[in-house]
């Protein structure tokens, strides 16, 4: 067995904080820690809306922010203070699971500790419900573990979280390729696996969610509500077809179990090149498609 540490300790080009390196390290190398001191930094966007909390101006923009540095500009535009304290809710850095799981990824990474972005599926957020989700693996020293850097204190009272959410159970979040196999298998609706709010489910969203995980895992951490290649064609028929299906149980057959390293991921994908990210994609965070490169 290969007792070496996964390669996942290095930043990728979307989690590479620049200039603020060292004001990204003021944020805790423990991931038990990360979701209370994130929590007062980061809120999402539809939670906060719906709740009707202060939001800046700007904040519906946030969600665009391709990079962990780009992030951090606009969090400290807001509030110039240590990351250790809590801003005031129109401080904040309004987006999504993805930027939960994308700053969890890049605060551990900054500590050396190898971590990477996944996407899957969650059961704690809709009763009955697998919802789409973002979260971080972590090396625990022996294997990967699962964050969810969105469960501060405060999500977690509200959705009466009781288990580890800095090792997520398999009854709790599921990766889209396992998922995908599930649909395939025949033991899992895919009716029950999308997003509540928009009323979004279906085999299809859950085949754009595999290819989003096969690029999170070779280090290409795109935006949530993004595709690409077939994924747009998916989107817009609302199905796969057969033969697209087949190659995409090939896909999913090689990230469930995932692979251990970045360069192996990346292997996966050299080897499935129909699945890789285009340069440029298309996302719907503002309810309308945006067309935007890749790169941060």
């Amino acid at each position: 067995m290969n007792s070496s540490p996964p390669d996942d300790a290095a930043h990728t080009a979307w989690s590479d904080p620049g200039s603020h390196a060292p004001r990204l390290r003021e944020l805790p190398g423990d991931a038990a820690a990360l979701p209370s001191a994130l929590e007062g930094l980061v809120s999402h966007f539809n939670v906060a809306r719906a709740l009707g909390r202060p939001m800046a101006p700007d904040a519906e923009r946030d969600r665009l922010a391709r990079g962990t540095a780009r992030i951090l500009d606009i969090l400290f535009a807001r509030d110039p203070r240590p990351l250790t304290q809590a801003r005031e809710p129109a401080a904040r850095f309004h987006g999504n699971c993805r930027d939960f799981a994308l700053l969890s990824a890049a605060v551990l990474r900054a500590h050396g500790i190898p971590a990477r972005v996944r996407v899957g599926f969650a059961s704690y957020l809709a009763p009955g419900r697998w919802e789409d989700h973002w979260i971080c693996e972590h090396w625990t020293g022996t294997r990967f573990a699962r964050l969810d850097a969105q469960l501060g204190p405060g999500a977690r009272a509200h959705l009466d979280v009781t288990f580890d959410v800095a090792d997520l159970p398999d009854e709790a979040f599921r990766t889209a390729p396992a998922i995908w196999r599930a649909i395939r298998a025949g033991t899992l609706d895919a009716g029950i696996c999308g997003i509540s709010f928009a009323g979004v489910y279906g085999g299809w969203f859950v085949a754009k969610s595999v290819l989003a995980d096969a690029a999170a895992l070779a280090g290409i951490e795109t935006l949530a509500s993004e595709g690409w290649g077939p994924g747009l064609a998916w989107g817009r028929e609302r199905r796969v077809p057969e033969d697209e299906a087949r190659a995409l149980d090939a896909l999913a057959a090689e990230l469930d179990p995932a692979p251990r390293t970045r360069a192996a991921a990346r292997g996966v994908l050299a080897r499935h090149d129909w699945a890789r990210p285009t340069p440029t994609v298309v996302n719907w965070l503002l309810d309308r498609p945006l067309e935007a490169a890749l790169e941060p």
